[in-house]
């Protein structure tokens, strides 16, 4: 083995090396990518995830206050200690928010099935307007110029 023969086995030693290194810096990049989005996490540990999302929820909604009834000699001291806060809202308020949610939801699907109904109605009238338009033109046109026919203007593109 010559010098020169070890010096093209180096040459191709050493571009394969690059080669190999290349593609190791690709794959690493191409696993860091994807440890750092959160789909994977989602993609790879579904239950996980929603067990996150579901004690993230918990903690954050606020505990419920605890109704204390106290006895006569617990409200005596309580007083004295002015210590006493007294809330008047009851199950009516939460009734009547109920109902009147309900009534808004109602008021808007009426509106809105009102509005698309009137609106298809326009554009039924409008098209057959049209259509009408049309045919008198047509009939007009090829009464009185046979060979010259007009272009037909759009009822959105006319201007009054």
């Amino acid at each position: 083995m010559t010098t020169e023969d070890s010096a093209e086995a180096i040459r191709r030693r050493m571009a394969e090396l690059r080669q190999k290194l290349v593609n190791d810096v690709n794959q690493v990049s191409r696993g860091a990518r994807e440890l750092a989005s959160p789909m994977h996490y989602v993609r790879r540990y579904p239950w996980f995830v929603v067990a996150g999302a579901a004690a993230v929820g918990y903690l954050l909604i606020p505990k419920k206050r605890q109704a204390v009834t106290p006895d006569a000699e617990m409200l005596a001291e309580l007083v004295r200690k002015k210590q006493v806060t007294v809330e008047t809202t009851g199950a009516s308020s939460d009734s009547q928010g109920l109902a009147r949610s309900l009534a808004v939801m109602g008021l808007t699907w009426g509106l809105r099935t009102g509005l698309s109904y009137v609106g298809q109605r326009l554009t039924a009238a409008a098209m057959k307007a049209r259509e009408d338009s049309q045919a008198t033109d047509s009939t007009e046109s090829s009464e009185t110029h046979a060979d010259v026919a007009r272009p037909v203007e759009e009822p959105w593109t006319t201007r009054r």
